[in-house]
């Protein structure tokens, strides 16, 4: 049946139900022979007609390609510059952003027919669940809204790539490559899953796939979340946007919904792919309800398809379980129907057919065919020299003591093979000759093809690959390995926790040192200790090392009070039990340092780092990733109590080592540029500390391009970014602190520390260059989690207060200024930042509202106490002596004034770009 007529076809039903009583309808429409599918068309018709009836509008779907705009309408922040596409819920546009802040595309999807009241609750509700839904195969939903006309839209992200349906036939895909495709799909679907949110509108059009080969999912913007307690009326509102060729049985007769919709609507997309035919032809073709049966099967209905035959048995069979009629008989999940895939691939057995004994041995034999035919001869052999029973039975005996020497062999072969991984780690090879990556990628491939029967020796070997790749700077390898790991040493085969545990705290650390989420660093950390609190001793080396993870975790999370006890606790078991110079005591000790450095004890920090890199020295020797990790971190104790040729030196050393240990592109390089950059940074050479940033951002861009390295590429963006805006190039500083912004953002969640330092460094610095509008939401933001998190007597807060009171001086409005300072509260007499913080706010109040005397009084402090933080010549005081000097020409001292320019002149032309804010302020005294 073609479109037209297809079309045709449901206008006609329509129109001979539409004035019928509504519980007649369905009857008629039986009648009139029309299948579950059709009347779910019609239904989603009346439905709009509903709504729309009252405004006059015309028979739903007779304009079913119109729209209230078109291409060249400006909606919002958005230009509609292309129509994509037309289908039953509205139109598609291409639109890039129309009010000049910074170039963006996008998709926006304007809904078809003028919506029910519930349909908006619906919408209105979803639309900000759905824009926390973040991952690499899932396009964002940016914004959404109603047009003038009061039609609901979508602003979503634009995906260049074709619906995966067509991009398998274009690129002719073998069916192992099109399963692949489709696991991939249903791991970004479990992802939502697992935020509670149902897609609703599964279809090959919603899936587009990139060229190169990354699927995408579209059009969240009809999902629906299960915790977000809609009503009745809200449900059935979703439940009229959705295609009925794809929907589920509880979809189609306006039911709650479930994540099993989505496995039905998935099921349909797997027949697609692999029958390579659409799962319905036309009205009379009743393949999905067949299917919903368990009597239609995707080889039978495969036509010149070439691996048809391999269609027949397992995947047969999982077709028909993801599409039962049933919710209950299907999967229980999007990842339990991928795992039944990877069954099939691995020529396991599949949960989705009867687990008969003659099943699963024939899956057996699959796997392990070159075994099976050497015991058929074997028994073959046996037979026909059955007359020898006494000989046999001496070769029986000598087949035993055989077998015993094999098993003795395979541990040997295992442990074989442990060595030969652990000698592509750098803190064990001696080798200088050997390619590591090369070594540990085919490492990777053997596991994973060879020892599918040998779990638990395929999960410690796992655990050492991990290892391998966390040394040579590979963390997103790392997590998956270890993820593996972790999964087959709780797998009922092995089980064994305790091993587990020690993996859940290596991936814990992993987490944390390569700027995952700090929730799930500290999910890992916590469960870890959980393992081993149930099955270690509670003084056992398992719970030092447990003790230990948390608390380096808890410190990097903020929390130096929580974490300081636990390590002291891990470091009393270590020292007891392995002695005061072993290399875990050692990582203990460089863990207190940096809790003492979070807590401002620099001097303790420098003892305890100190005392951690001789233990390193002597047991391991300079030239060892174990000593490098501690380089960085003492470098910057020194630098932080004014030992700073020491630690300029120690961090050029540390970069030296890092590129002899690990090459030119790896993480621990990027991170040494990083902290020698940061130390010239606190010196004033700010343009120093520019070129080392560049050095790791060029790293990072040697490396291979991947989510969780694009987001630890974050640090030393803001960094740059800070280092042009110290240089007073604003113009240079904003667009490196949005970019570090939107990359913590993949990967953090919005409300963690360093996202919101990343917004407080956006506000700070768009407040400077005069961009009030752009600073406020990030402000607002942090101001908002800084006073929940740490009340008003925080000098976090603080400093977001100051910022606040700057961007309300820069739009003239000085009452809610001085509103905002007199609410700020006061810091210790000691906190000599905080103090020089709010010295110079006082003074720009003063300044404002032209009380010469209080300017005067405040600028002189903030100069004075500038001084005492940075010394005589350190760029930063340049800002509190321009204050100084401008409070003093006011207060008629015009000489003294022009002495101290003349005196900060020569420090900002040798730090600050010509233009500079700063500079031009001290060009005007000439």
């Amino acid at each position: 049946m073609s479109r037209d007529t297809h079309a045709a076809t449901v206008r006609r039903l329509f129109g001979a139900v539409r004035d019928l009583p509504a519980t007649a309808r369905h009857a008629r429409l039986l009648e009139l022979g029309a299948d579950p599918l059709l009347i779910a068309e019609v239904d989603a018709w009346l439905a709009a007609d509903a709504a729309t009836s009252a405004l006059g509008s015309p028979v739903p779907g007779a304009g079913i390609g119109s729209s209230e705009l078109g291409v060249g309408d400006v909606l919002g922040a958005w230009r509609l510059v292309d129509e994509l596409g037309v289908g039953g819920m509205g139109a598609v546009y291409l639109a890039e952003r129309a009010d000049g802040h910074f170039d963006q595309r996008a998709a926006i999807k304007l809904i078809r027919g003028i919506p029910s009241p519930e349909t908006f609750v619906h919408f209105a509700r979803e639309r900000q669940i759905l824009a926390t839904l973040q991952h690499p195969n899932i396009a964002r939903l940016l914004d959404g809204g109603a047009t003038p006309g009061g039609q609901p839209y979508f602003v979503m992200e634009h995906v260049d790539g074709v619906p995966i349906d067509r991009y398998c036939r274009e690129q002719a895909l073998g069916l192992a490559a099109r399963l692949a495709l489709f696991i991939d799909v249903c791991k970004a679907v479990e992802f939502a899953h697992s935020r509670f949110i149902v897609h609703c509108d599964l279809k090959p059009s919603n899936v587009l796939v990139r060229a190169d080969g990354v699927p995408i999912l579209l059009d969240f913007g009809v999902a629906r979340a299960l915790d977000a307690g809609a009503t009745v009326e809200e449900q059935r509102a979703a439940s009229a946007w959705v295609t009925p060729r794809y929907a589920s049985p509880e979809q189609l007769r306006r039911e709650t919904v479930s994540t099993a919709s989505d496995v039905y609507s998935l099921g349909l997309i797997l027949f697609e792919l692999i029958a390579c035919r659409r799962a319905r032809l036309d009205a009379d073709d009743h393949t999905i309800t067949l299917l919903g049966q368990a009597i239609a099967r995707p080889s039978a209905l495969a036509r010149d398809v070439p691996w048809a035959g391999r269609l027949r048995g397992d995947l047969d069979a999982i077709v028909q379980r993801a599409t039962a009629h049933a919710a209950e008989a299907r999967y229980v999940s999007a990842r339990a129907l991928a795992d039944d895939i990877e069954r099939h691939r691995a020529h396991r057995p599949v949960l989705a057919r009867p687990q008969t004994v003659s099943y699963r041995a024939s899956r057996l034999l699959r796997r392990r065919w070159p075994v099976a035919a050497v015991a058929m001869l074997l028994i073959a052999l046996a037979g026909m020299f059955t007359w020898r029973l006494a000989a046999e039975r001496d070769r029986a005996l000598v087949a035993e003591r055989e077998a015993t020497v094999q098993a003795n062999t395979a541990a040997q072969v295992s442990e074989f093979l442990v060595s030969v991984f652990n000698v592509s780690n750098p803190k064990l090879r001696q080798r200088r000759d050997l390619s590591a990556r090369d070594v540990l990628d085919e490492g990777a491939k053997r596991i994973e093809n060879e020892l599918g029967d040998a779990p638990r020796v395929k999960a410690h070997l796992l655990d050492v690959l991990g290892n391998a790749y966390r040394s040579i700077g590979e963390p997103a390898r790392t997590v998956e390995l270890f993820r593996q790991a972790i999964a087959l040493h709780l797998d009922p085969r092995v089980d064994d926790p305790l091993a587990a545990a020690a993996t859940l705290s290596q991936l814990a650390v992993v987490y944390s040192n390569n700027k995952f989420p700090a929730s799930e660093a500290e999910a890992a950390a916590r469960e870890s200790l959980r393992l081993r609190e149930a099955h270690a001793a509670p003084d056992s080396l398992d719970m030092a090392d447990a003790l230990n993870t948390l608390g380096i975790i808890l410190e990097q999370g903020g929390h130096a009070d929580q974490a300081e006890p636990l390590l002291r606790r891990s470091l009393a078991i270590r020292t007891r039990e392995l002695g005061a110079d072993s290399l875990n005591v050692a990582s203990t000790l460089h863990n207190l340092g940096l809790v003492a450095s979070s807590r401002g004890d620099n001097a303790g920090a420098v003892e305890l780092y100190r005392q951690a890199l001789a233990i390193k020295r002597a047991r391991v020797g300079e030239h060892h990733p174990e000593y490098q990790s501690s380089l960085d971190n003492y470098a910057n104790a020194l630098g932080q109590v004014g030992r700073h040729d020491e630690a300029l030196a120690i961090l050029r050393e540390n970069v030296t080592l890092a590129h002899e240990l690990y090459g030119d592109a790896s993480e621990h390089l990027a991170v040494g540029y990083n902290e020698l950059g940061s130390q010239l940074h606190d010196l004033g050479r700010f343009a120093d500390a520019a070129v080392e940033y560049r050095e790791a951002l060029a790293v990072h861009g040697r490396m291979e391009g991947d989510g969780q390295r694009n987001a630890s590429r974050a640090l030393p963006l803001n960094n740059l970014a800070s280092a042009y805006e110290d240089m007073g190039d604003l113009v240079a500083a904003l667009p490196l602190f949005r970019e570090s912004l939107a990359l913590r953002l993949r990967t953090q969640d919005p409300d963690s520390s360093i996202v919101l330092r990343a917004e407080y460094n956006l506000a700070r610095a768009a407040t400077k260059a005069g961009r009030h509008d752009e600073a406020a939401g990030p402000l607002e933001h942090v101001l908002a989690e800084y006073r929940r998190r740490f009340g008003e007597a925080n000098f976090q807060t603080a400093k977001a207060e100051a910022v606040a009171i700057e961007g309300l001086l820069g739009r003239q409005r000085l009452g809610e200024a001085q509103a905002l300072r007199a609410a700020m509260a006061e810091p210790a007499s000691e906190h000599r930042t905080w103090r020089l913080l709010l010295a110079r706010t006082d003074a720009r109040l003063a300044l404002a509202r032209s009380d010469t005397a209080a300017a005067r009084n405040a600028a002189r402090e903030a100069w004075e106490l500038s001084r005492a933080q940075w010394g005589e010549s350190h760029p930063l005081i340049v800002e509190a002596g321009v204050l100084y000097a401008t409070a003093l020409a006011r207060s008629g001292e015009a000489d003294e004034a022009r002495e101290l320019v003349a005196q900060l002149r020569p420090i900002a032309d040798a730090a600050f770009v010509e233009g500079a804010p700063l500079r031009s302020r001290l060009d005007t005294w000439r």
